[in-house]
């Protein structure tokens, strides 16, 4: 019975660190930080193009950047397009754009955030808040 406990209790501590594991590493130990928003300008009345510049503190390899519109309780993806082209960054401050978000002006600065995603290392995809 013992034995059989300790794998229960082993087995729900993998899955916690799983599904929680990169939430965790971004909050505490983030790869980029410091986004700011320097020029956004409206295209149509829902999209807006933006550029920005942020910094990078860890050298991890970029998986995708998900744009979202609501809070951490409620929120839908929006689409992202990076006109800028494929890059690759080094660490410390980088500045990009431009990128098109299918959101207006308003709705990017009082109703938006960003989660990026990167690995780096094999256990998870570490998150970390890129904008707000």
């Amino acid at each position: 019975m013992s034995k059989f406990l300790i794998a229960a209790l082993a087995g729900l501590m993998a899955l916690f660190v799983q599904a929680f594991g990169g939430a965790i590493e971004g909050y505490f130990y983030p790869v980029t930080e410091a986004t700011m928003i320097t020029r956004a300008e409206r295209d149509t009345d829902a999209w807006t193009r933006i550029w920005g510049q942020a910094a990078r503190r860890r050298a991890c390899s970029f998986q995708r950047l998900e744009w979202r519109l609501g809070d951490d309780r409620a929120f839908s993806v929006v689409d992202l397009v990076f006109e800028e082209g494929a890059k690759v960054r080094g660490d410390g401050t980088f500045e990009f754009g431009p990128w098109l978000l299918h959101l207006s002006p308003d709705q990017l600065r009082k109703r938006s955030y960003a989660i990026v995603y990167h690995r780096c290392h094999w256990l998870w995809l570490t998150q970390t808040r890129f904008y707000r």
